[in-house]
């Protein structure tokens, strides 16, 4: 009794502290209180972490009182909100930065692309590769997916050839966005029409699973409200504090966006990944980083052009891109391509953890546009690579191995 009591104040001090880490965003924000850049971005970005962290807990308790298909429908897009709010602000700077009659590639366009691809190699390369190299490490054997992933592994199949045309059009033309968005639709509609499973929930969202069924709505409730709020708030200050911190640190700004911001919305689905990793659901861990990989690479890349149209003066738009934002799209979809192939057989080793883990460090380092352009085409050899070695990769994809 008294272990688990002692473990209870850990869980809910957790709650506290994250809750308490929106607080220096909402002060700063309607204060006016004026920091330095790096710190006000480092405040404002722990307002997003906390936020995320509450969001996933209380996404998870949710499916413990709504249908299949709403969980499916809402927490969906709950779960991309702290990526989302971030690209949204990104992509409003873009809009109003733009002149369609003078057409020009701005800095704040660039943000954008910086972004969103930064995230979603950051779920691949960071995320999939601490699931699979940790269930690894505590048991010793490949990691089983068979029967798994049966949607969300050729739904992002779908969604990362369709980012192929970005790179050859060098544009996220409007017919494209609409398209993603469609996929994303039917993606949430395929979803579901699946059975649902008691979910199992750990940390703090089982704490709070376990409140009797009023506490448990009310706090699911506030922690949604809430968590979106600080989110909100934190978000523009955020991007501007970093945009700040480049100029005066001398960072490539570009790099900042690229990395810094996405492991503020990203980190909280990373962690509570490998939390289901810790716990013997692998399964789990990586189904839903490839779901949250699905989400960004339709939704989110859909919804930048829809914003970056209605922020810009004029008539809707397509987003233009010039040669180095195209190659780190390329990147992605290389990334994306090759790291489909290598988990297709659904029975994923070791090995496959750490080439996605070094392969993803390495390409850290070479930030110029055409050495990019390399890792991509090595990327799209080591798929290639892969096909050879075993042809029914590909057809892994959409029809999951048994054996």
């Amino acid at each position: 009794m008294a272990e688990n009591s002692s473990g209870s104040y850990r869980l809910w001090t957790w709650v506290a502290l994250f809750i308490a880490a929106g607080f220096p965003a909402v002060i700063l924000r309607f204060s006016g209180i004026h920091l330095p850049a790096p710190l006000a971005a480092l405040l404002f970005g722990l307002g997003i972490v906390g936020g995320a962290f509450l969001l996933s807990w209380a996404a998870e308790v949710a499916q413990l009182d709504v249908s299949a298909s709403l969980a499916i429908a809402v927490l969906a897009l709950i779960a991309i909100l702290p990526e989302y709010a971030i690209e949204a602000v990104l992509a409003s700077q873009a809009g109003a930065s733009f002149n369609p009659e003078a057409p020009v590639i701005t800095d704040a366009m660039a943000r954008v692309a910086a972004n969103v691809t930064g995230a979603n190699r950051l779920l691949i390369g960071l995320g999939w590769s601490a699931v699979i190299l940790i269930y690894w490490l505590k048991r010793k054997q490949p990691l089983d997916m068979r029967g798994f992933m049966t949607l969300e592994l050729p739904v992002l199949a779908i969604a990362t050839l369709l980012t192929l045309v970005i790179f050859i059009t060098q544009q996220v033309h409007m017919i494209l966005a609409a398209v993603l968005i469609g996929l994303y639709l039917f993606y949430l509609w395929a979803s579901s029409k699946r059975e649902s499973e008691e979910p199992d929930l750990i940390g703090v969202a089982a704490l709070l699973g376990s409140l009797k069924t009023g506490h448990r709505r009310a706090w699911v409730i506030f922690l949604f409200v809430y968590a979106a709020a600080i989110i909100l708030v934190a978000a523009e200050p955020f991007v501007e504090g970093l945009v700040l911190s480049g100029e005066r640190l001398g960072i490539d700004e570009f790099i900042l966006i690229q990395w810094l911001a996405p492991l503020a919305s990203e980190s909280p689905e990373i962690i509570i990944a490998i939390l289901f990793t810790l716990r013997a659901n692998p399964v789990a861990g990586l189904t839903t980083l490839i779901s949250s990989e699905v989400n960004q690479l339709t939704l989110l890349i859909g919804s930048m052009v829809l914003i970056f149209s209605f922020a810009s003066p004029g008539v809707p738009l397509s987003f233009p891109l010039d040669d180095r934002q195209s190659i780190e799209f390329l990147l992605t979809s290389a990334m994306s391509v090759f790291a489909i192939l290598l988990i297709a057989p659904r029975i994923i080793t070791w090995r496959a953890g750490a080439v996605l883990l070094v392969t993803f460090v390495a390409h850290l380092f070479f930030t110029d546009p055409q050495m990019r352009l390399y890792f991509a085409y090595g990327f799209f050899a080591l798929g290639g690579v892969l096909v050879l070695m075993n042809w029914r990769r590909v057809m892994h994809i959409f029809g999951n191995p048994t054996e």
